[in-house]
């Protein structure tokens, strides 16, 4: 695609959606064995605290690859990056059905996970520096809302597969996937013919270091953390719920209910208007209350239509507090936008490896509520940051200049 076509608006629209789309489908990988999690404990004899890694594990080595992806991506360039890393996932995922033991798994959704991060911070970096100025917020909000939907759709896919064939097939089919894919992005995303960094990895993860020093920075990431840790830890959480003696629901009720959080998902996509009409931190605030209560409300109600109800609505709050807290992000990074977005990506999924461990330790006290009121609590936490962090805005901005 050549420079001059890139400038049309329809262009823009299609990149945007073949942004959307990869976010959706690389993403949904990270959510594939949360609905396996109760068959992979009974079908390898083993505990659900070691099932559970078949989740956590592939977001810890996500986090861990987004540190090293993004600097590379500034040598070599945002597309290639995310072209090879397709590639290499194409040919991992099919690899991880062909197992049956629990071990090999976790081993190959670690593998799964490291890979996967070639995607999704470097995605981030390529909008800011492929769209114009007043396509940038848009388009960030539908790649997120792919990120967040996928939360939903991976474990529908999983469910939907394993209930007509088998758990390895869901791998066979997402590997033919990734494969379609690549070749979209091959195709129809331009190449970015930009100036290229010169630094090693080493100096520019040494750089992300001293973002650290930013009050603002470490407040946004402690919020980060705590978005898809809260959505892991209430899917987790429910899908042991609806299926225990008090509510009896089978796995095709429970894979409606989780298709549901869709619809709250899709609130992502009205962050763009709710920041033009109010401002980031109104909105990330708005966002995080609703989320919050919605949450508490969960562990208190036994009502099985009002728990599908609250589901839904705390997902909406969490689409929408993501966007403005990216658009605060890369605002506080200033010239180091594209290693705090990185770190952001980093702590965001590591906040997603926690959630299931989170949510099973809390199970275990048997106390079904507890998940739903902890991380409620903690998410009131993170509006008393945001609330820190609107103070010290400016402030921060100057000084990462300084860096």
């Amino acid at each position: 695609m050549s420079e001059s076509k890139i400038n049309n608006s329809s262009n823009y629209s299609l990149m945007t959606l073949i942004l959307f789309w990869s976010g959706l489908v690389v993403m949904s990988s990270m959510y594939l064995t949360i609905p396996l999690i109760s068959l992979f404990s009974t079908l390898f004899n083993v505990s659900s605290n070691v099932a559970v890694w078949t989740s956590s594990i592939f977001a810890i080595f996500f986090a861990i690859g987004c540190l090293f992806y993004g600097p590379l991506s500034d040598r070599y360039g945002r597309k290639k990056v995310m072209v090879i890393g397709l590639c290499l996932l194409t040919i991992v995922t099919p690899i991880v059905g062909l197992f049956n033991n629990i071990y090999w798994i976790i081993t190959l959704r670690a593998v799964q996970g490291a890979i996967a991060a070639t995607f999704s911070p470097i995605a981030l970096i390529y909008i800011t520096e492929m769209f114009p100025d007043n396509r940038k917020v848009h388009t960030t909000g539908f790649l997120v809302t792919g990120f967040l939907m996928a939360g939903i759709v991976g474990q529908v896919i999983s469910s939907l597969i394993n209930q007509y064939f088998s758990w390895n097939y869901t791998f066979y089919i997402m590997g033919l996937v990734y494969l379609i894919t690549t070749f979209m992005i091959i195709t129809f995303l331009p190449k970015d013919n930009l100036p290229r960094f010169k630094r090693s990895v080493l100096e520019a993860v040494n750089k992300m270091g001293s973002l650290f020093k930013v009050k603002s920075l470490v407040l946004c990431y402690l919020v980060d953390i705590m978005f898809l840790m809260s959505l892991m830890c209430m899917y987790t959480a429910l899908g042991y719920y609806l299926s225990g003696p008090n509510i009896g629901l089978n796995s095709q009720q429970i894979l409606y209910v989780r298709a549901l959080g869709i619809i709250g998902i899709l609130f992502a996509l009205t962050s763009g208007l709710l920041v033009n009409k109010f401002d980031v931190f109104r909105v990330l605030i708005a966002g995080l209350i609703i989320a919050a209560v919605s949450l508490i409300m969960l562990g208190i109600v036994s009502n099985v239509v009002v728990i599908i109800i609250l589901s839904v609505i705390f997902v909406a709050g969490i689409a929408i507090s993501v966007s403005p807290l990216i658009s605060i992000i890369s605002q506080i990074g200033g010239k180091e936008c594209g290693s705090a977005l990185s770190l952001h990506t980093v702590i965001l999924f590591i906040g997603a490896g926690l959630g299931p461990i989170f949510a099973i330790s809390l199970l275990n006290t048997g106390i079904e509520s507890l998940p739903y009121l902890v991380m409620g609590f903690i998410l009131i936490l993170g509006v008393i940051l945001s609330l820190f962090i609107k103070k010290s805005f400016d402030e921060s901005v100057l000084k990462v200049k300084s860096l």
